[in-house]
């Protein structure tokens, strides 16, 4: 019997965000047998996807980044995160883009 060797290469699918839709937001992560604040900073794409740009240890630092990315306007790139669901639209049209983005937690 020949013995077959599978091989799994997985791939992050990347996009990028306009500045103007960053936030920073705190999750608490595990390290070390400790739960220690992250500030993880997400942006959104134009079709309302969640997309990770970065981490940080320290809030200010977070806030800063995304305060410079917003001064400088550059698109930032970052994964986006799986499985995410569209945006179900409403038979009318109405409500599918309010315009409210969702507030960071701190």
């Amino acid at each position: 019997m020949e013995k077959t060797k599978y091989e799994l290469k997985a791939e992050v699918e990347t996009a990028s965000v306009l500045p103007k839709t960053l936030q920073a937001e705190t999750q608490l992560m595990p390290m070390g047998g400790a739960q220690i604040p992250m500030y993880a900073v997400y942006g959104r794409t134009d079709d309302e996807r969640r997309v990770w740009c970065a981490t940080f240890v320290d809030s200010d630092e977070a806030m800063a980044w995304v305060q410079a990315s917003r001064v400088f306007g550059r698109a930032v790139r970052g994964a986006v995160i799986a499985d995410q669901k569209p945006k179900q639209e409403v038979a009318d049209g109405a409500g599918t883009d309010s315009g409210e983005t969702p507030q960071a937690a701190h």
